[in-house]
Protein backbone atom coordinates (compact mmCIF):
# COMPACT_ATOMS: atom_id res chain seq x y z
CA UNK A 1 0.00 0.00 0.00
CA UNK A 2 1.05 3.29 -0.77
CA UNK A 3 2.16 5.49 1.53
CA UNK A 4 -0.17 8.42 2.60
CA UNK A 5 1.25 11.86 1.97
CA UNK A 6 0.66 15.25 3.76
CA UNK A 7 -1.69 17.63 2.39
CA UNK A 8 -2.50 21.26 3.54
CA UNK A 9 -6.31 20.46 3.80
CA UNK A 10 -8.22 18.06 5.35
CA UNK A 11 -12.08 16.76 4.43
CA UNK A 12 -14.30 18.86 7.11
CA UNK A 13 -15.35 15.33 8.55
CA UNK A 14 -11.56 14.91 9.37
CA UNK A 15 -10.09 18.74 10.67
CA UNK A 16 -10.17 17.85 14.18
CA UNK A 17 -8.17 16.11 17.02
CA UNK A 18 -7.64 12.61 17.49
CA UNK A 19 -10.22 12.18 20.56
CA UNK A 20 -7.31 9.31 21.50
CA UNK A 21 -5.82 10.93 24.57
CA UNK A 22 -4.32 7.51 25.57
CA UNK A 23 -0.76 7.22 26.89
CA UNK A 24 -0.69 3.39 25.89
CA UNK A 25 1.66 0.99 27.23
CA UNK A 26 3.87 2.93 29.45
CA UNK A 27 6.37 2.04 32.19
CA UNK A 28 8.79 3.72 34.73
CA UNK A 29 9.07 5.67 38.09
CA UNK A 30 6.73 7.08 40.46
CA UNK A 31 7.11 8.80 43.25
CA UNK A 32 5.82 10.99 46.07
CA UNK A 33 7.79 13.41 48.48
CA UNK A 34 6.88 15.77 51.53
CA UNK A 35 7.78 19.11 50.64
CA UNK A 36 7.17 22.63 51.82
CA UNK A 37 3.40 24.11 52.55
CA UNK A 38 4.07 27.72 51.70
CA UNK A 39 6.86 26.48 48.30
CA UNK A 40 3.73 24.52 47.08
CA UNK A 41 1.81 27.47 47.88
CA UNK A 42 3.62 30.01 45.85
CA UNK A 43 2.72 28.13 42.30
CA UNK A 44 -0.61 27.11 42.85
CA UNK A 45 -3.17 30.24 41.15
CA UNK A 46 -6.40 30.90 42.50
CA UNK A 47 -9.41 29.72 42.60
CA UNK A 48 -7.32 26.13 43.40
CA UNK A 49 -6.05 25.82 46.87
CA UNK A 50 -2.98 23.76 48.43
CA UNK A 51 -4.33 20.71 49.13
CA UNK A 52 -1.40 18.63 51.31
CA UNK A 53 2.28 19.08 51.59
CA UNK A 54 3.16 16.78 48.84
CA UNK A 55 4.42 16.58 45.65
CA UNK A 56 4.24 13.60 43.04
CA UNK A 57 5.80 12.71 39.83
CA UNK A 58 6.68 10.19 37.41
CA UNK A 59 9.70 9.75 34.93
CA UNK A 60 8.25 7.37 32.14
CA UNK A 61 8.93 5.57 28.77
CA UNK A 62 5.81 5.94 26.86
CA UNK A 63 5.52 3.02 23.91
CA UNK A 64 2.78 3.39 22.34
CA UNK A 65 0.50 7.14 22.89
CA UNK A 66 -2.22 7.27 20.78
CA UNK A 67 -1.57 10.66 19.47
CA UNK A 68 2.05 10.31 18.51
CA UNK A 69 5.07 8.32 18.28
CA UNK A 70 6.72 6.96 21.15
CA UNK A 71 8.62 9.10 23.76
CA UNK A 72 9.49 9.72 27.38
CA UNK A 73 8.11 12.02 29.59
CA UNK A 74 8.98 13.51 33.48
CA UNK A 75 6.37 15.30 35.32
CA UNK A 76 5.95 17.06 38.78
CA UNK A 77 2.72 18.00 40.22
CA UNK A 78 1.21 18.84 43.37
CA UNK A 79 -2.49 18.33 44.94
CA UNK A 80 -5.24 21.02 44.98
CA UNK A 81 -8.69 21.64 45.99
CA UNK A 82 -11.56 22.87 43.47
CA UNK A 83 -14.23 23.44 45.21
CA UNK A 84 -14.38 20.48 47.52
CA UNK A 85 -12.80 18.50 44.90
CA UNK A 86 -9.04 17.10 45.10
CA UNK A 87 -7.25 16.53 42.51
CA UNK A 88 -3.45 16.87 40.76
CA UNK A 89 -2.45 19.91 39.25
CA UNK A 90 0.99 19.00 36.90
CA UNK A 91 3.49 22.05 37.92
CA UNK A 92 6.06 21.36 35.21
CA UNK A 93 6.69 18.75 32.15
CA UNK A 94 9.69 17.57 30.09
CA UNK A 95 9.61 15.54 27.08
CA UNK A 96 11.83 13.72 24.83
CA UNK A 97 12.11 10.93 22.10
CA UNK A 98 10.67 10.22 18.57
CA UNK A 99 7.36 11.59 19.58
CA UNK A 100 8.02 14.75 22.04
CA UNK A 101 6.90 17.31 19.71
CA UNK A 102 3.47 15.69 18.85
CA UNK A 103 3.10 15.10 22.67
CA UNK A 104 3.90 18.14 23.54
CA UNK A 105 1.74 21.11 21.49
CA UNK A 106 -1.50 19.30 21.35
CA UNK A 107 -0.92 18.90 25.36
CA UNK A 108 -0.18 22.79 25.78
CA UNK A 109 -3.17 23.62 23.39
CA UNK A 110 -5.49 21.57 24.19
CA UNK A 111 -5.31 20.62 28.25
CA UNK A 112 -3.11 23.62 28.65
CA UNK A 113 -0.45 21.55 29.82
CA UNK A 114 2.92 23.09 30.95
CA UNK A 115 5.19 20.76 28.95
CA UNK A 116 8.80 21.93 27.24
CA UNK A 117 11.30 19.79 25.64
CA UNK A 118 14.75 18.74 25.81
CA UNK A 119 16.98 19.00 23.31
CA UNK A 120 18.19 15.43 23.10
CA UNK A 121 16.71 12.12 22.96
CA UNK A 122 18.77 11.18 25.89
CA UNK A 123 18.13 13.92 28.23
CA UNK A 124 15.17 11.41 29.62
CA UNK A 125 16.95 8.17 31.10
CA UNK A 126 15.48 4.76 33.10
CA UNK A 127 17.79 1.89 33.94
CA UNK A 128 16.73 -1.16 35.89
CA UNK A 129 19.17 -3.10 37.58
CA UNK A 130 17.88 -5.95 39.65
CA UNK A 131 15.67 -4.51 42.40
CA UNK A 132 16.73 -0.80 41.46
CA UNK A 133 15.67 1.44 38.94
CA UNK A 134 17.14 4.88 38.14
CA UNK A 135 15.06 7.79 35.90
CA UNK A 136 17.31 10.82 34.95
CA UNK A 137 15.69 13.93 33.29
CA UNK A 138 17.92 16.64 32.18
CA UNK A 139 17.20 19.71 30.26
CA UNK A 140 19.89 22.36 28.42
CA UNK A 141 22.86 20.71 30.41
CA UNK A 142 21.54 20.49 33.54
CA UNK A 143 19.91 17.45 35.87
CA UNK A 144 16.39 18.55 36.63
CA UNK A 145 15.41 15.16 38.35
CA UNK A 146 17.36 12.06 39.18
CA UNK A 147 15.41 10.18 41.24
CA UNK A 148 16.27 5.91 42.59
CA UNK A 149 14.13 3.98 43.70
CA UNK A 150 14.74 0.23 45.57
CA UNK A 151 12.04 -2.00 45.26
CA UNK A 152 10.42 -4.04 48.15
CA UNK A 153 8.17 -1.79 50.68
CA UNK A 154 7.23 1.90 50.64
CA UNK A 155 9.59 4.82 52.43
CA UNK A 156 6.34 5.19 54.60
CA UNK A 157 3.93 2.78 55.31
CA UNK A 158 1.17 5.34 54.74
CA UNK A 159 1.97 5.86 51.44
CA UNK A 160 -0.01 3.26 49.00
CA UNK A 161 -3.32 5.14 49.82
CA UNK A 162 -2.07 8.33 48.09
CA UNK A 163 -2.17 6.31 44.42
CA UNK A 164 -5.11 4.23 45.31
CA UNK A 165 -3.52 1.02 46.21
CA UNK A 166 -2.55 0.20 42.68
CA UNK A 167 -2.25 -3.49 41.58
CA UNK A 168 -2.19 -5.60 38.44
CA UNK A 169 -5.62 -5.56 36.51
CA UNK A 170 -6.88 -2.77 38.94
CA UNK A 171 -7.89 0.53 37.48
CA UNK A 172 -7.31 3.72 39.29
CA UNK A 173 -8.13 7.60 38.94
CA UNK A 174 -9.07 10.91 39.64
CA UNK A 175 -9.30 14.55 38.46
CA UNK A 176 -6.63 16.62 37.39
CA UNK A 177 -6.90 20.38 36.99
CA UNK A 178 -4.92 22.47 34.08
CA UNK A 179 -4.89 26.70 33.52
CA UNK A 180 -4.63 27.36 29.20
CA UNK A 181 -3.33 30.98 29.09
CA UNK A 182 -4.91 32.77 25.70
CA UNK A 183 -3.52 35.62 23.96
CA UNK A 184 -5.13 37.69 21.42
CA UNK A 185 -4.05 41.55 20.07
CA UNK A 186 -5.09 44.06 21.55
CA UNK A 187 -6.04 47.55 19.75
CA UNK A 188 -2.57 48.41 18.99
CA UNK A 189 -1.44 44.95 17.55
CA UNK A 190 0.70 43.83 20.71
CA UNK A 191 0.06 40.25 21.89
CA UNK A 192 -1.67 40.16 25.78
CA UNK A 193 -3.27 37.49 27.47
CA UNK A 194 -6.67 38.06 27.09
CA UNK A 195 -8.14 35.21 29.72
CA UNK A 196 -7.21 32.06 30.96
CA UNK A 197 -8.74 28.74 30.95
CA UNK A 198 -9.06 25.98 33.64
CA UNK A 199 -9.86 22.77 32.72
CA UNK A 200 -10.68 19.92 34.67
CA UNK A 201 -10.36 16.40 33.49
CA UNK A 202 -10.23 12.37 35.00
CA UNK A 203 -7.10 10.53 34.16
CA UNK A 204 -7.68 6.71 34.61
CA UNK A 205 -4.47 4.08 34.91
CA UNK A 206 -5.10 0.27 33.72
CA UNK A 207 -2.34 -1.35 35.86
CA UNK A 208 -0.45 -4.42 34.42
CA UNK A 209 2.58 -3.86 37.47
CA UNK A 210 3.17 -1.90 40.35
CA UNK A 211 6.18 -2.43 42.50
CA UNK A 212 6.44 -0.51 45.50
CA UNK A 213 9.79 0.83 46.69
CA UNK A 214 11.78 3.50 48.28
CA UNK A 215 12.46 6.19 46.22
CA UNK A 216 15.53 8.90 46.67
CA UNK A 217 14.48 12.10 44.76
CA UNK A 218 16.95 14.79 44.44
CA UNK A 219 15.84 18.09 42.44
CA UNK A 220 18.07 21.01 40.88
CA UNK A 221 16.85 24.11 38.94
CA UNK A 222 18.52 26.04 35.90
CA UNK A 223 17.51 29.40 34.87
CA UNK A 224 14.97 28.47 32.72
CA UNK A 225 13.26 25.32 34.77
CA UNK A 226 12.33 25.47 38.21
CA UNK A 227 12.30 21.83 39.48
CA UNK A 228 14.52 22.67 42.53
CA UNK A 229 11.69 24.57 44.00
CA UNK A 230 9.99 22.09 46.09
CA UNK A 231 12.50 20.66 49.06
CA UNK A 232 12.77 17.06 49.72
CA UNK A 233 11.51 16.66 53.26
CA UNK A 234 10.63 13.37 53.43
CA UNK A 235 10.51 10.65 50.82
CA UNK A 236 7.51 8.97 51.12
CA UNK A 237 7.87 6.43 48.76
CA UNK A 238 6.62 5.20 44.95
CA UNK A 239 6.99 2.22 42.49
CA UNK A 240 7.92 0.86 39.63
CA UNK A 241 5.01 0.62 37.41
CA UNK A 242 3.42 -0.56 33.74
CA UNK A 243 -0.07 1.20 32.89
CA UNK A 244 -1.82 2.59 30.61
CA UNK A 245 -3.11 5.88 30.91
CA UNK A 246 -6.24 7.49 29.41
CA UNK A 247 -7.11 10.94 29.84
CA UNK A 248 -11.11 11.36 29.46
CA UNK A 249 -13.43 13.79 29.17
CA UNK A 250 -12.04 17.47 29.35
CA UNK A 251 -14.01 20.32 30.92
CA UNK A 252 -14.28 24.43 31.27
CA UNK A 253 -14.48 25.24 34.97
CA UNK A 254 -13.82 29.08 34.50
CA UNK A 255 -12.84 31.94 32.51
CA UNK A 256 -10.35 33.23 34.35
CA UNK A 257 -9.13 36.94 34.77
CA UNK A 258 -4.90 36.94 33.28
CA UNK A 259 -3.73 39.31 35.65
CA UNK A 260 -4.39 37.33 38.73
CA UNK A 261 -3.20 34.11 37.55
CA UNK A 262 -0.70 34.04 34.56
CA UNK A 263 2.42 35.04 36.69
CA UNK A 264 2.61 31.49 38.32
CA UNK A 265 2.14 30.26 34.99
CA UNK A 266 5.01 31.48 32.35
CA UNK A 267 8.06 29.76 33.53
CA UNK A 268 6.71 26.50 33.32
CA UNK A 269 5.93 27.10 29.68
CA UNK A 270 8.58 29.48 28.56
CA UNK A 271 12.12 29.89 28.59
CA UNK A 272 13.37 33.28 30.42
CA UNK A 273 14.69 34.40 27.06
CA UNK A 274 11.07 35.19 25.47
CA UNK A 275 9.69 36.98 28.32
CA UNK A 276 9.77 40.67 29.17
CA UNK A 277 12.84 41.76 31.93
CA UNK A 278 14.41 38.71 31.27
Amino acid sequence: MAEKKASFFLAKEDAEFEPNSVMGDQDGIYFTFMSDMAKIAEVVPAPLEPAFPLVSGYIVNIKKPGFSEAYREAMLGVYVNYKGTIGMYPVAFVLSGEGKEMATFPGRERFGLPKKMCERTDCIRIERSGDVVRGIAERKGVRLLDVSLKLGKYNNPGTGPIYSDPEPGKKTGGPSFYFRPVTEPDENGIGRFAYVDLYSNMAEYTYRAWEPGEVTVRLQSSKDDAWGHFPVFENMGGAYCENDLEMKELFLLEKLDPDEVVPKLLTARYDRCTLKGE
